[in-house]
């Protein structure tokens, strides 16, 4: 075994420990707070998770390849909502997930869906637009997000009142430091996987196979995974949903930072002739982001074979993208 795939292994197994206990300080930091355990995932658990993206999709934008900047912040979006179907597969039978969940996630779930619309419109309508060297579709979506969030809080701050879950009682000093720490590692062994996942996949067979592309966009949504499941144990599901939207609409936002590395002017123009694959990427996107929506709103009790019709739809959706 080489060095790289020790690497991988142990980075992947230090991320999902520590998402895990992610999950749990922040939940502790809710509850110590009151700020809310929806609030807790779409800001600070979204934003440490997306690292990875961050780092791929800024790092795409800077060595001239403005394809793996938007596939990777696209891509890693339509695994993230598939997660939710993992969820509902570790509840055995007990979900549908989504049905427990708190209505208001709807609304960062439509933010997911105008988010990821301005980035068709980037794809599709406006590639060539300039603002000061900045596709004005960027701007617009750093606009969107800021706006976003503070939206967000306010509707957390309403309706989000914090569930009791499993987690233990602690200080909140010592939750603050624990969810430092576990942060720490999870970004830093987070950048430390994708390099070892690309020299894996350029150092084999692996390289520019579809495989190849499929093991960076896992490594990338590893974190979301690993807190997803520490979450999962405790019973935060807001946490989970808070988490996998916040993660989308900041994976989104990473276009803009994108668009500030790329030297070429908007990094739209840039796609040439992937435009096709990454307008194609988006659109599924939004699908599953809909879907979603559509299965909290809904709130069905409808399963198949043990899983909730909502999040079935939903890994229908992510195996064509595979496919495609």
């Amino acid at each position: 075994m080489s060095i790289q795939w020790i690497i991988f292994l142990l980075c992947s197994l230090a991320i999902v420990l520590a998402g895990v206990r992610l999950a749990k300080y922040g939940d502790a930091i809710g509850k110590h707070s009151g700020i809310g355990q929806g609030w807790i995932g779409l800001l600070f658990l979204a934003t440490i998770t997306s690292v990875p993206e961050l780092t791929t999709t800024v790092t795409g934008a800077t060595i001239d390849v403005p394809n793996i900047a938007i596939g990777n912040a696209l891509g890693s979006n339509l695994f993230n909502l598939a997660i939710v179907a993992v969820m509902d597969i570790m509840l055995l039978g007990s979900g549908p997930f989504l049905r427990r969940v708190k209505p208001y996630h709807v609304v960062s779930g439509g933010a997911v869906v105008l988010l990821s619309g301005l980035a068709v419109l980037g794809i599709a309508v406006f590639p060539q637009a300039q603002v000061l060297g900045l596709s004005p579709i960027s701007l617009a979506i750093l606009g969107l997000y800021v706006f976003a969030v503070y939206l967000l809080f306010r509707v957390e701050k309403r309706d989000g009142i914090p569930e009791e879950s499993d987690a233990e009682t602690m200080t909140m000093v010592r939750a603050i430091l624990g969810f430092a720490l576990s942060a720490a590692v999870i970004i830093t062994a987070g950048i430390f996987l994708i390099h070892a996942s690309k020299s894996i996949a350029s150092g084999s067979a692996l390289s520019g196979s579809f495989i190849g592309a499929i093991l960076v966009a896992i490594v990338t949504s590893l974190p979301e995974l690993a807190t997803s499941i520490g979450a999962l144990r405790i019973g935060a599901y807001d946490m989970i949903m808070g988490n996998l939207f916040g993660s989308n609409m900041f994976n989104i936002l990473t276009i803009f930072f994108a668009d500030i590395a790329f030297r070429r002017g908007s990094i739209f123009s840039g796609l040439g002739a992937q435009a096709p694959n990454q307008l194609l990427i988006a659109i599924l996107g939004i699908a599953m982001a809909t879907l979603a929506v559509m299965g909290m709103a809904y709130r069905s009790k409808r399963k198949v074979l043990g899983i909730g019709v909502d999040a079935l739809f939903l890994l229908v959706v992510y195996m064509i993208s595979v496919a495609l």
